[in-house]
C-alpha cells in the first residue's frame, strides 16, 4: 500500500470502531441508569409491544384485586346488618314465647308488645339505611324479601382485566332483609309489613313465633348466601394477585436491565473508548512521517 496522506485510512478505520464503541458504551450507561434493557422501540420493538400489552394487564389486574376487596366489603356489610337483625329476631322470639304462657294479664302483654313493635321497626330501619358506598344493600328492589327472588338486589362485581374472557363477573343478589315482608301475618293477610304481627294475646303470640321462625329460617339462608360468597372472592383475590406477580416477573425478564451483564458492557466499552481515543490520535500523527521521507 503506498503512502499518502490526502486519505488517512487508519485514522477512518479507528474513527468508525471508537464511534461503535461509544455507542455500545452510551447504551450501557443508559440501561444502568434507568433499570431498563428497552428505553426506546429501537432497543426492541417487538419486546417493547409485549411489555406494554403486559403492563395493561398488570394495571387492570390490580384493579381487579381492588374491585375484588371492594366487594368483599360490601358483603361483609350485607352480614353484618343480617346479624344484627338475627340477634332481633332471636329477642322478639323470646318476647313471644313469653307472651305466649297464661301468666300475664292483658296489661303486661301490652307492655312486652311495646318492645316488640319497636324492634319489629328497627328492623326496618337496619334494612332500610344499610349501605356501602351510599349503595342500600339490604333493602331489596321491591316490596317482597328472602328467597323471593323478586325481591334482590343484584350487584355485578367486574374481578378480572380482559373483557374476551368470560366468567370475569360475579353476581351477588342480595335478598332484602326486612323479614317482615317474607312471612304471612296470622290473619291470612298478604304478609305486608305486620307479618310478626304482635304478642297482645296467647294466641297471636303462637302465630308470631312460628313467623319468626320461618324468618330466623330465611335469614340464616341469605347469610350462609353471604359467606359462601365472600370465601369465594377470597379465593379470587388470591388467583388475581397471583396472575399480576407472574405477569411483573415475565415484563421484568422483557425489559429490566440486567445489572451483571450491563456492567460488563460498560467496562468492557470503557476499556475500548479509552484504547481507541489512543489509536486515533496515534493515526493522526501518521501522516507526519511523510516529512521524514521529504527531508532525507
Amino acid at each position: 500500500m503506498g503512502v499518502v496522506i490526502n486519505t488517512n485510512i487508519s485514522s477512518i478505520t479507528a474513527s468508525r470502531i471508537l464511534s461503535n464503541n461509544r455507542s455500545d458504551l452510551e447504551t450501557a450507561m443508559e440501561r444502568l441508569a434507568s433499570g431498563k434493557r428497552i428505553n426506546s422501540a429501537n432497543d426492541d420493538a417487538a419486546g417493547m409491544a409485549v411489555a406494554a400489552k403486559m403492563r395493561a394487564d398488570i394495571r387492570s389486574l390490580n384493579q381487579a384485586v381492588r374491585n375484588t376487596n371492594d366487594a368483599i366489603s360490601l358483603v361483609n356489610t350485607y352480614d353484618g346488618a343480617a346479624a344484627e337483625i338475627e340477634s332481633i329476631l332471636i329477642r322478639m322470639r323470646e318476647l313471644a314465647v313469653q307472651a305466649k304462657t297464661g301468666t300475664y294479664q292483658t296489661a303486661d302483654l301490652t307492655n312486652a308488645d311495646y318492645e316488640y313493635q319497636a324492634l319489629k321497626s328497627e328492623i326496618q330501619r337496619i334494612a332500610g339505611v344499610s349501605s356501602f358506598n351510599r349503595l342500600a344493600v339490604a333493602q331489596g328492589s321491591s316490596s317482597t324479601a328472602g328467597g323471593t327472588g323478586s325481591g334482590d338486589t343484584a350487584f355485578t362485581f367486574y374481578v378480572g382485566s380482559d373483557t374476551a374472557r368470560t366468567g370475569n363477573s360475579i353476581v351477588f343478589n342480595a335478598k332484602a332483609l326486612d323479614l317482615n315482608l317474607a312471612v304471612s301475618n296470622s290473619t291470612g293477610g298478604d304478609g305486608a309489613i305486620s307479618g310478626f304481627l304482635d304478642i297482645k294475646s296467647a294466641a297471636v303470640a303462637g302465630s308470631a313465633i312460628s313467623a319468626l321462625d320461618d324468618a330466623i329460617g330465611e335469614l340464616a339462608a341469605n347469610r350462609s348466601q353471604a359467606g359462601a360468597l365472600v370465601n369465594r372472592l377470597e379465593h379470587t383475590v388470591s388467583n388475581l394477585m397471583n396472575v399480576s406477580q407472574r405477569l411483573q416477573e415475565a415484563v421484568s425478564g422483557v425489559e429490566d436491565a440486567d445489572y451483571a451483564a450491563e456492567s460488563a458492557a460498560l467496562a468492557r466499552g470503557m476499556v475500548l473508548a479509552q484504547a481507541g481515543t489512543a489509536m486515533l490520535a496515534q493515526a493522526n500523527q501518521a501522516p507526519q512521517f511523510v516529512l521524514t521521507l521529504l527531508r532525507s
